[in-house]
């Protein structure tokens, strides 16, 4: 399998390229374009865990759908891109477990495992947790990040904001700290939650955050 990744300007495209019995495991509705012989199936991916009256719809509700393409002569192409305006990163995964939000994961090799729930990281007094996705085995892992997406190789400690993880191998310990200033600032700054990473290993982050993103499109309509 090769992958191309194209137009990182705004929003980037991946060309993957398929050979003879060769597998892609991509994020259902990211299809844009394919040529050449494949099958395709999709299939749909749940939690193992149970909700509970405290973390009712968090833990429970978690699910993908996952759309499997595979070679069926030598010569395929098939052409994805994300749902949200951004990049796409390649991140090669070799003796170390991939953890990645649910909604920057893209791709990978068919023959890499992907499931859910492990590790789960909850966020202090909001009683939710991220809805990441382990992913195990050698090969290429395709992550997309809102606006630009950026590798950073740890070695020690790296403070990031939740809103702005993408990914990290688990060779990388982690701890959720919560920040908020003091004095008459805290009853109008919100509470900054940030993940403190120790060890040695990649870590993946996006420059733009969803909330943000999504008041910044809400200014631009007009009301009915």
């Amino acid at each position: 399998m090769k992958v191309k990744i194209l137009d990182q300007r705004e929003s980037s495209i991946a060309c993957i390229l398929l050979k003879n019995d060769e597998t892609l495991m991509a994020q259902a509705g990211t299809l844009v374009a394919m040529r050449g012989d494949l099958s395709i199936n999709t299939t749909l991916r749940r939690s193992s865990g149970k909700s509970n009256g405290k973390t009712q719809g968090i833990v429970g509700s978690e699910s993908l759908f996952l759309t499997e393409f595979r070679g069926l002569g030598d010569h395929n192409e098939i052409w994805l891109a994300p749902g949200m305006m951004g990049n796409i990163i390649i991140h090669k995964a070799t003796s170390y477990k991939l953890i990645a939000l649910a909604s920057g994961y893209l791709a990978c090799s068919g023959k890499m495992d992907i499931f859910f729930g492990i590790p789960e990281i909850k966020l202090p007094h909001k009683n939710i947790s991220l809805n990441l996705l382990s992913i195990t085995g050698k090969g290429h892992v395709l992550l997309n990040g809102l606006g630009s997406i950026y590798s950073i190789d740890v070695d020690g400690e790296y403070w990031l904001k939740t809103d702005h993880l993408v990914g990290f191998e688990n060779s990388l310990k982690y701890e959720i700290i919560k920040l908020q200033k003091k004095g008459i600032f805290q009853w109008f700054q919100p509470l900054n939650f940030f993940i403190k990473f120790k060890g040695k290993g990649k870590l993946y982050c996006q420059t733009h955050q969803a909330k943000d993103w999504g008041h910044l499109i809400a200014k631009q309509l007009k009301s009915k």
